[in-house]
């Protein structure tokens, strides 16, 4: 059976972030805040890339969420007050712009604060699902809002960059073991964006991690975590649902899904949240601190008409807009959502 392709192109995948901030005048702001706009390039990225056009350090840029590559996608970020000429504040400012590979800004506003990692709200989806058999997009619209429950999975993303291994949580399980030369060469092996610098390093490899921006290292910590708590939610999902359950491997990474909605409502009930170890990559240590991660979402999904797609012959696409809590992954809904259909 042929599957349903989402990201056929970066305009089939566009991301709104969420998030509210509070504004004040210019002359009492300590921040401006900027509207990022980019297809082609990770959020880490783009911070690094402004802050070299403007001779900042990574670090006075904050944001308050991860955007992927694969999409256009919207979001806020921060700099020190006064640091983008006024030329470029009312105007934008294109960073970047090579075919599919742009980045641009635009002030938003001032405000006294950063911007900060889990102050996100969430994030507004718009996504066109291609190459659709003409009975299964008709049954996708066949209501024009659908209310559906589904796995909280950190998808593929989390893993590794589009084309790539999907090997970034064998990276965070080498620096959390001190294997630093193994941390290295598997970072040296993603294609990331950092993967050039680690072939290139010389010295001792743990000074790479330490020279990078801390957010950065801590990212691949993170996809450590997140591939263990994706192993505790499959084992509930099992437990809970029994035959209730399907198994599908994404880009080589295997996952447990609930049939239907309300097998994964079961999971809700049986338990709201997983624990979840976080990290944060200060002085060159990693240092944890325990939290939780909601196992099953609701959410409402919008779809639009089946249409004719343009891109596979004889098949057809539908657009669906939904809104995510922050840390939420749409591929991940999405994928359940076509497999409950």
């Amino acid at each position: 059976m042929t599957e349903p392709v989402v990201k056929h192109r970066p305009a089939d995948f566009v991301v709104r972030e969420n998030l509210v901030v509070r504004l004040t005048d210019q002359d009492s702001a300590k921040h401006q805040y900027l509207l990022l706009r980019k297809c082609g390039y990770t959020t880490m990225e783009a911070v690094r890339l402004v802050a070299d056009r403007l001779g900042l350090v990574s670090t006075e840029i904050t944001y308050g969420g991860l955007k992927d590559e694969d999409g256009i996608t919207e979001q806020l970020v921060a700099l020190p007050a006064n640091s983008l000429p006024e030329d470029v504040r009312d105007s934008g400012w294109t960073v970047a712009a090579d075919g599919d590979r742009w980045l641009e800004l635009r002030h938003y506003g001032y405000g006294a604060d950063p911007l900060r990692i889990g102050r996100l709200e969430g994030n507004g989806f718009r996504v066109v699902v291609r190459n659709l058999a003409e009975d299964a997009a008709a049954r996708l619209s066949g209501e024009r809002k659908l209310t559906t429950f589904f796995l909280n999975y950190y998808d593929t993303q989390r893993f590794g960059v589009p084309g790539g291994p999907k090997r970034t949580h064998h990276v965070g399980a080498a620096i959390l073991d001190g294997r630093w030369a193994d941390a290295l060469r598997e970072l040296a092996g993603l294609r990331a964006p950092e993967s050039a610098g680690a072939r290139a390093w010389q010295d001792d490899p743990r000074g790479y991690f330490t020279a990078l921006d801390p957010r950065t290292t801590s990212f691949y910590l993170a996809a450590h975590s997140s591939v263990q708590w994706n192993e505790l939610l499959g084992a509930r999902v099992a437990q809970v649902c029994g035959a209730e359950t399907t198994t599908v491997t994404v880009d080589g990474i295997g996952y447990r899904y609930a049939t239907s909605p309300t097998a994964a409502t079961r999971v809700l009930a049986e338990a709201t949240s997983l624990p979840y170890t976080r990290y944060e990559f200060v002085d060159g240590v990693p240092v944890p601190a325990e939290s939780h991660r909601t196992s099953v979402v609701q959410t409402v999904i919008s779809v639009g008409p089946v249409e004719e797609d343009n891109a596979h012959d004889g098949r057809s696409c539908v657009e669906l807009r939904f809104f995510l809590p922050s840390g939420c992954y749409a591929t991940a809904a999405i994928r359940q959502l076509l497999s409950y259909c």
